[in-house]
């Protein structure tokens, strides 16, 4: 059947009939937002669309429910102000699309292609976006809670002032992301590339990075209470101002990283290497929990000792 969306045309197709109600849908929401007399919101339920072509389709404030368009064509797409519940748009692109201030549930993402989109005010929840690519994507002042980020190219990506709760992000790329004012509250991270990531500001709270390469990170004025880094590469990292209470560094290399007025008290330092850290003042390092198993920034092993290094 040769139908025909944005001037696209989509390949053969196993559902015509859903086909053709999504054409109908699009039709008269595009009505609806011109304000048209017979126009009528689009409310899409279990439609099974497949890869169907729709770069450019208006369809803010449009209702998803158990709608499955695994790569689908949707860069371009107007899909501020939607609702996603239960929906499969994996492997879909939707580079460029506008998503701000969308709402998704136990939805799928993965491997969709999300560059340059526009997710600002998101609300997801359960949402997985396995292998997404989504450089230079904007998700400030988002709310994302219990979603899956494993092995998303997340490159430069601006979740400022963000809320991310009990989110996974395992071999994910996230240099240069940044995560400034944002809030994270039992979020891990994994095998992660994070070269100059910005988290100044932030609230980390019991948070755990384990393998990842941070080097260059920022996390100034950041408050990492009981969070952790294992076995992470944080050389040249900012840590400025943070608080460090019941913060954990085992295995961690922190080469010329910068702590000046870091707040030290109850962290643990033990089996870190500091050689080399820049503004650790021996009254800091007293504050915190070391050992033998500590590098202190002359290069010694710890502990650390009230009357210097």
């Amino acid at each position: 059947m040769g139908l025909r969306i944005a001037g696209e045309a989509p390949a053969e197709d196993r559902h015509p009939a859903d086909l053709e109600r999504w054409l109908e849908a699009v039709r008269l929401h595009a009505k609806w937002l011109d304000r048209v007399e017979d126009g009528m919101p689009a409310v899409l339920t279990g439609l099974e669309l497949g890869n169907v072509q729709a770069p450019r389709v208006r369809l803010s404030t449009a209702a998803f429910r158990a709608v499955s368009m695994p790569g689908a064509e949707l860069k371009g797409a107007e899909l501020d102000n939607c609702s996603f519940e239960e929906c499969d748009l994996s492997v879909a692109n939707l580079s460029s699309a506008d998503l701000s201030r969308s709402r998704w549930l136990s939805a799928r993402l993965s491997d969709a292609s999300l560059s340059a989109a526009n997710l600002n005010d998101t609300e997801m929840q359960g949402v997985g976006l396995q292998q997404a690519k989504a450089p230079g994507s904007r998700w400030m002042q988002s709310r994302l809670l219990h979603s899956d980020f494993s092995q998303a190219v997340l490159r430069g990506g601006a979740f400022q002032h963000a809320t991310l709760l009990e989110c996974v992000f395992h071999g994910s790329e996230l240099d240069l992301a940044l995560f400034y004012r944002a809030t994270l509250q039992f979020c891990r991270f994994r095998q992660c590339y994070a070269a100059e990531a910005n988290f100044s500001s932030g609230r980390l709270r019991n948070c755990e990075f384990r393998g990842c390469d941070l080097r260059g990170a920022r996390f100034a004025q950041a408050d990492l209470s009981g969070s952790a880094f294992l076995e992470c590469t944080l050389s040249d990292c900012d840590f400025r101002g943070a608080q460090l209470k019941g913060c954990r560094f085992l295995g961690s290399k922190l080469a010329g990283a910068r702590l000046q007025d870091a707040q030290c008290f109850g962290a643990d330092f033990r089996g870190a290497d500091f050689t080399q850290a820049r503004g650790l003042l021996p009254r800091q390092m007293v504050q915190a929990m070391t050992d033998n198993t500590t590098i202190l920034p002359n290069g010694n092993r710890g502990p650390a000792m009230r009357g210097g290094y």
